[in-house]
């Protein structure tokens, strides 16, 4: 699933290629897609000039002029690729079909042209993406701020947020806690991983157990994660596996591979259902 870094990666492409550009034509190719309100449809979009792109947590929102948002939730599977008039490419989301592949894919759920000659493809082959059509002042009815926790790009994301966070929840192992949006707002499977792994904490360690000097290293390793994906490129994995020479991720996806740190194999488990990646020797067992 695309995760925050990814998200965040393409809203940024998607302010760069698309802000100031007029849509001209609106194709809805999968109709399940598409949960506008009631009295709104694509065609409403065309004439309109998206006006800014902007997130909360996982979903992305692109006003417009008109009053309107488009907001998209790429869910599992959710790929996003604009393929500008000059050949310039803007792609994020899930990595399968491959960002090169010939568009629109027999998948491709919605085509957005331009005035420009740019054109928006959102492709999910899982076809578990959402797209929503709303007024823009009415956007926080469909993304549920109230049960979103914390920015972790936001100031208030602090090493003494994150304690009291913790602190709420003692019992609960820091896998599920860190997944859970309401905690954290954007932090998924892999990056929870690489976060971990960096902390040099075990996931299935609890919450409570954690003594000030953990939980400020836990704090730093998910700022530190974060950035790097921001800053060098989000984690790269294809059909589970991570892309060899890829700089994230590190642990996440690499089974039996020797763990960067300490060169011992890196262990694949589930916690709640999820595949999770340790090293043993760095993530000491509760």
């Amino acid at each position: 699933m695309p995760e925050l870094p990814e998200v965040e990666t393409l809203r940024r492409g998607l302010s760069g290629a698309l802000e100031g550009r007029r849509i001209v034509e609106a194709e809805l190719l999968k109709p399940k897609i598409y949960e506008g309100l009631p009295g709104y449809s694509l065609a409403d979009i065309v004439g309109a000039t998206i006006t800014a792109a902007r997130r909360r947590a996982k979903y992305l929102i692109l006003d417009l002029s008109n009053g309107l948002s488009l907001v998209i939730h790429l869910s599992l599977a959710g790929q996003i690729v604009v393929i500008c008039p000059n050949g310039k490419k803007v792609a994020g989301g899930h990595p399968v079909p491959s960002y090169g592949s010939e568009l629109p894919h027999r998948q491709t759920s919605v085509i957005l042209r331009f005035d420009d000659g740019s054109i928006l493809y959102l492709t999910d082959i899982r076809q578990f993406a959402h797209l929503w059509l709303a007024p823009t002042t009415e956007v926080m009815s469909i993304v549920p701020h109230e049960r979103l926790g914390v920015e972790i790009l936001s100031p208030e994301f602090s090493e003494a947020e994150l304690r009291e966070r913790l602190r709420q929840r003692p019992k609960a192992k820091l896998k599920p806690l860190l997944l859970d949006q309401s905690i954290l707002a954007g932090l998924g499977n892999i990056y929870v991983d690489e976060s971990l792994w960096e902390a040099g904490i075990h996931p299935l360690r609890t919450a409570g157990s954690l003594t000030d000097q953990e939980t400020r290293r836990l704090y730093h390793a998910i700022r530190s994660v974060i950035d790097l994906a921001l800053r060098r490129g989000v984690a790269q994995i294809v059909n589970g596996r991570a892309v060899v020479g890829a700089t994230l991720p590190r642990i996440h996806g690499r089974e039996a591979s020797l763990c960067p740190r300490c060169g011992q194999p890196i262990e694949k488990m589930r916690v709640v259902g999820r595949g999770t990646y340790i090293c043993r020797s760095c993530q000491k067992p509760p």
